[in-house]
């Protein structure tokens, strides 16, 4: 039988969320990591793949209070078989009603792509260098790395470094644009599975904010609230998320 719904029923607790946001190395998605942690009454889980997070959050400069903050360091050296563990252990923890975190943040994409890539291409036949077999496989089985962790039943927060490329308009202009630093292949299945792409940077007043409005030049959205564009500790604190009485 179809499970018909009025969407008003879908959309009253639209919680979980997947979010992702991509800067620059060095801009703060760490911190951002922590901030959304620290805003968050839950316990947030990070899967380390860059190994920034724990100096990041030590300094105590920006993120003070970092006791709901988790983390779980992936293999860089052994990426793929490594990363598949971690998600094989994550959804015994959830079927056995023992994933007790709001959130689960990967910390980052951009470098657990290179990591995988460097794995396959250890076992492989050219040398260390991923054939380009290694890559299709990567690329399809990231997305459903991604599909997977929006199973779970927890926010999920990803970050990414950014890169800028050209693009050509359909009129023949040609123009650059940031978008977070992903396979291209994949970009727009990993981006269409987020309800928010963030780019974070910094204005001239030297506040570091999170953009969620794109651009001609910029790849960013928002599907959860109206807001355009937030200071990095409210990127959480979305309109329909109501705190508990």
């Amino acid at each position: 039988m179809l499970e018909i719904k009025q969407i008003d029923e879908n959309i009253k607790d639209r919680r979980p969320f997947t979010a992702l946001i991509y800067c620059a190395p060095g801009v703060g998605k760490s911190t951002a990591i922590g901030l959304a942690a620290e805003n968050t009454k839950g316990k947030t889980l990070v899967l380390d793949v860059d190994r920034t997070i724990d100096n990041t959050i030590a300094k105590k400069e920006v993120v003070h209070d970092s006791s709901r903050l988790y983390t779980v360091k992936i293999d860089n050296t052994h990426g793929w078989d490594d990363w598949m563990a971690k998600m094989t252990d994550l959804k015994e923890m959830h079927d056995n009603g023992k994933l007790d975190f709001e959130t689960i943040a990967v910390d980052n994409l951009s470098e657990l792509e290179r990591c995988i890539l460097a794995d396959l291409g250890s076992k492989g036949k050219n040398k260390g260098v991923p054939a380009m077999a290694d890559y299709q496989y990567m690329q399809y089985k990231l997305v459903n790395s991604v599909r997977f962790l929006k199973s779970l039943g927890c926010n999920v927060i990803f970050t990414s470094w950014e890169t800028v490329g050209t693009f050509t308009h359909p009129d023949g202009t040609t123009y650059s644009r940031v978008y977070p630093k992903i396979s291209e292949k994949i970009l727009d299945n990993v981006l269409g599975l987020c309800d928010v792409v963030g780019k974070l940077g910094v204005n001239k007043d030297g506040e570091h904010k999170i953009l969620l409005e794109a651009t001609q030049n910029i790849i960013a959205k928002n599907q959860l609230d109206t807001r355009k564009v937030c200071d990095v500790q409210d990127f959480v604190k979305f309109e329909f998320i109501k705190e508990d009485k």
